[in-house]
């Protein structure tokens, strides 16, 4: 080989290897997604976009602190307390998900996160026609009182069968008023001529494995309820009512933060009620009415 060949094979070595090493000190092409407070698991319905969408994260780009930019608070102006704070912290709750194996926890991710967005009603009930009733902290009354108010036989019982309807939300807030004991008593003998007809099944306290139930909002969203999830939130109570049949009315964030940790982990309900026979809608209605005047104004905002 000349001196001539060989000075320019050297020339072409040297040039593949720092074109090499430029390639390796690059910065990974985007995937071209991006992630709001409002963006929900429904878009990672399909495992391969949850691949995607955490290998992208996991790379410390921008999807990243446009995750970091959701879980802010525009009203408190300050991060929510489920604020992923880290790569690392992402990156060691993914590794735990996969048993010390990042690759391996991508992938259950994903598979938990599309069972999350495939269990979303695409039409869920509004968070304004859900009922507050007692049971979470930030109630008022006790939820024997609820559970009084759905059975014969007690201080109170709401006229269910005979169809007095219930009032718009807020139209009385607490007892003191007379429409709220005309309601709440509306089932007694003396009012309806039957003192056993009105009745819903209540049964208090209970719980439903996260991978069972079936929400009812529309709106569960990603950085919430994976937020949640990174924080370490799974199973436990929700404080929140459900359904006879493992429907979830309130608790959803908590509820996909289990099924991101652990599908099987049972959530706790203040308790559970007949959704069936009035229909889920009028139920609501009604609940929202013991609700009210049991002392909670409903959350219309």
């Amino acid at each position: 080989m000349s001196y001539s060949s060989f000075k320019k094979d050297k020339l072409l070595i040297e040039g593949w290897r720092k074109y090499l090493t430029e390639e390796e000190k690059a910065e990974p092409e985007s995937s071209g997604m991006s992630i709001t407070d409002q963006t929900s698991f429904t878009e990672l319905s399909d495992p391969a976009t949850g691949v995607k969408f955490m290998q992208e994260l996991l790379k410390g780009g921008d999807l990243f602190a446009q995750l970091q930019k959701a879980q802010y608070s525009t009203k408190k102006k300050k991060q929510e307390w489920f604020t992923t704070k880290s790569v690392e912290e992402l990156k060691g709750w993914i590794s735990g998900l996969g048993d010390g194996d990042v690759n391996k926890g991508i992938k259950v991710f994903a598979q938990r996160a599309a069972a999350v967005g495939k269990k979303i009603p695409s039409s869920g009930i509004p968070k304004k026609d859900m009922p507050f009733l007692p049971g979470p902290p930030d109630a008022t009354g006790n939820v024997k009182d609820v559970e009084d108010a759905l059975q014969p036989g007690g201080k109170l019982n709401v006229d269910l069968m005979e169809k007095t309807d219930p009032p718009p939300a807020n139209t009385f807030v607490g007892m003191k008023s007379p429409e709220a004991q005309k309601f709440m008593t509306g089932g007694h003998k003396a009012n309806d001529g039957d003192a056993e007809d009105d009745m819903l099944k209540i049964e208090l306290g209970g719980g439903i494995i996260a991978s069972e139930a079936i929400p009812t909002q529309s709106n569960i969203l990603i950085p919430k309820g994976m937020g949640m999830a990174i924080k370490g939130l799974s199973g436990g109570n929700l404080d929140a009512y459900g359904g006879l049949n493992g429907e979830i009315l309130d608790g959803h964030h908590r509820w996909s933060a289990t099924m991101l940790n652990d599908p099987g982990a049972e959530i706790g309900t203040v308790a559970r009620i007949d959704l069936d026979t009035l229909g889920r809608n009028e139920t609501l209605k009604y609940l929202t009415a013991i609700g009210n005047a049991l002392g909670n104004a409903t959350k219309v905002n």
